[in-house]
């Protein structure tokens, strides 16, 4: 099958463990043919902060043609960034003739150039996701009540009989879709993000956590919890390590990776260094991270959500994560501590708990590996978007 990958709606990162990269490396290591039309919003690793990739095309770390196209109406200035309309859309659909097109997201003016090709082309099957939900996405009164309730409500509504299937990632999502847009419940499905399981090297495991132990200077018998990811002010890093400061436990280690945003990173790094139980590694690649995860006890997530969650549930790591409504999907069967609220006091009991309790423990860490790789694995994911076109 030709199939299309469109991330005009939002960022595409290259060599992240994003879902718009991991669904269509795992497409293409099934033997379908793969494009990737992406819009060139990016992100700056350095910093933290969002950037933008060059104009053109390459070929990707997975072997998939890229597409980098730019916005088409460049005097709407910063509010070209919420309209998304884009130049060449519909020509690049018609020279790449795809079976298949997936939209990873449906809030951009372009969907109605994506559903004229497939008008136009009804061989052509259209699927789409929503990331969108109240957490991230209508924060505000004009984005709300303007952009998802009457443009992309407009958008989305013209578009959706086209529209076989549409993916929600979380069941906040599917809330999301029907309250502003009035998505009928029948054109959705869950479709989870997930791991790259292809990275998780379980039969290396012990040569790997050895490894990476003695690299760090960390005991065999030391409890490493491990966060991580673009580490804004929403991640509540600076909560998390001052809630450990009241942990008087020498074998308690914390390990961060990712970048620190600029707006708090020295106050992040004074804390930091304020504690020698604390190893902050900076930016790691994907695949650098599924080992950490396997030299690691437990993942602990105390702000917003990130795909780091489902990476760490398929490395076998238990979880202590903050409770966001509409994200309790990534428990499966008790493999999840969840945190309510932003409290120094429930991350000390938690983190005691976990550490303490070696059958809870062991019966988080059995779940995570068993039910969580099965549900959270791209392989699987990846089929699932073929399977319900069937």
């Amino acid at each position: 099958m030709n199939i299309v990958h469109l991330c005009l709606s939002n960022f595409y990162i290259d060599n992240f463990g994003y879902q718009e990269n991991l669904i269509p490396k795992y497409h293409k290591k099934d033997g379908h043919k793969v494009t990737i039309i992406a819009s060139r919003f990016t992100y700056n690793i350095e910093n933290g902060e969002p950037s933008q990739a060059s104009l053109g095309e390459y070929i990707n770390s997975d072997g998939i043609r890229v597409i980098r196209i730019d916005y088409r109406y460049k005097w709407l200035a910063n509010l070209k960034e919420k309209v998304k309309k884009y130049k060449g859309t519909y020509q690049i659909l018609e020279e790449v003739k795809p079976d298949l097109i997936f939209c990873h997201g449906i809030q951009f003016l372009d969907l109605i150039e994506v559903v004229r090709y497939v008008k136009n082309n009804p061989t052509c099957e259209l699927v789409a996701d929503n990331h969108a939900a109240y957490i991230n996405s209508a924060t505000n009164f004009l984005s709300r009540e303007l952009l998802h309730k009457k443009i992309y409500k407009w958008v989305i509504q013209r578009s959706l009989s086209h529209i076989k299937k549409l993916y929600v990632l979380a069941p906040g999502c599917r809330r999301f879709v029907k309250d502003m847009y009035d998505v009928p419940d029948q054109k959705l499905e869950y479709l989870y993000l997930g791991a790259d399981t292809d990275k998780i090297k379980f039969e290396n495991q012990e040569s790997i956590r050895r490894e990476i132990r003695r690299g760090l200077n960390i005991n065999d018998n030391d409890f490493i919890f491990i966060t991580g990811g673009k580490l804004n002010k929403g991640k509540n890093i600076e909560l998390l390590l001052k809630s450990l400061k009241k942990i008087n436990n020498k074998r308690l280690k914390l390990l961060i990776f990712g970048s620190i945003s600029n707006d708090h990173k020295q106050d992040l790094l004074k804390l930091i260094e304020s504690d020698d139980r604390v190893l902050y590694i900076g930016w790691i690649n994907g695949d650098e991270v599924y080992n950490y995860y396997l030299a690691s006890n437990a993942a602990i997530f105390p702000g917003t959500k990130s795909a780091l969650w489902e990476q760490a549930i398929c490395s076998g790591l238990p979880l202590i994560c903050k409770n966001w409504s509409g994200m309790e999907y990534v428990d499966v069967g008790g493999n999840c501590i969840f945190i309510d609220g932003e409290s120094e006091e429930q991350l000390v009991e938690k983190v005691n708990l976990l550490m303490q309790n070696k059958k809870l423990y062991d019966q988080m860490k059995k779940v995570a590996i068993t039910k969580g790789y099965e549900t959270f694995s791209y392989e699987r994911i990846a089929r699932q978007t073929l399977n319900s076109l069937c």
